[in-house]
């Protein structure tokens, strides 16, 4: 069977991203080529794991599997960045002891749990309030408990740069709901509790920094 071309990985990730990245974690991981290509370089690992110790024997393990991964499927790759605008890339969760659970992911090198992705399609109100809007469709189903707010992180992204959003949703005493925003820029505080319109303005002044916005 032949490779999947870029554009094959690309619409087999592409439906799951702004909804769920678990879903691609594991759309990824269980495709043939993966599967065929993840049983072969655990077995290398292993063996090699074994002529080693500790952490710097799966740490070399681990850059081992890597390395072998770019070269076997580079398609794979180029259409992880393609789809993230630059700001994800495959990475790898190895479990050298029990390498069938080890799994492929979507890796945006940031510090907070990430759960969607959502691309800005174009610097305009409507763009950023539909990226908004997908996040908050993305709750977990089911009203919230009290004191424990129904909580979903997005990444909205446009050209190489990325703004967390964080939605909460809590329930009321009167048991309606009111949902909270708070945005996570990269490399400074967070923008607690901002309005729908104000989360919708910086989304812009963030990732279109050369398009004004009111």
């Amino acid at each position: 069977m032949p490779s999947p071309s870029k554009e094959d990985w690309k619409d087999r990730i592409e439906p799951y991203l702004s909804s769920s990245l678990d879903a691609v974690s594991e759309e990824v991981t269980q495709s043939e080529p993966v599967q065929t290509w993840l049983r072969k370089a655990s077995t290398d690992a292993a063996e090699n794991l074994g002529r080693g110790r500790g952490m710097q024997a799966e740490m070399q393990g681990y850059a081992r599997m890597m390395n072998d991964l770019e070269e076997t499927l580079p398609e794979l790759m180029d259409a992880v960045a393609e789809l993230t605008a630059d700001c994800g890339r495959i990475d790898l969760e190895w479990h050298s002891l029990r390498p069938t659970l080890s799994q492929l992911y979507v890796d945006f090198d940031r510090d907070i749990e990430i759960n969607l992705f959502v691309r800005l399609s174009e610097c305009t109100t409507e763009a950023a309030q539909e990226c908004l809007g997908t996040i908050m469709q993305a709750l977990p189903e089911g009203a919230p408990y009290p004191n424990r707010p129904n909580t979903v992180t997005g990444l909205v992204a446009r050209d190489g740069q990325s703004v967390g959003v964080r939605v909460k949703e809590y329930l009321q005493e009167d048991h309606g709901h009111r949902r909270s925003v708070t945005l996570l820029p990269a490399g400074t505080k967070p923008l607690e509790k901002v309005s729908n319109r104000e989360a919708t303005r910086q989304l812009l002044v963030q990732l279109c920094p050369n398009t004004s916005s009111c």
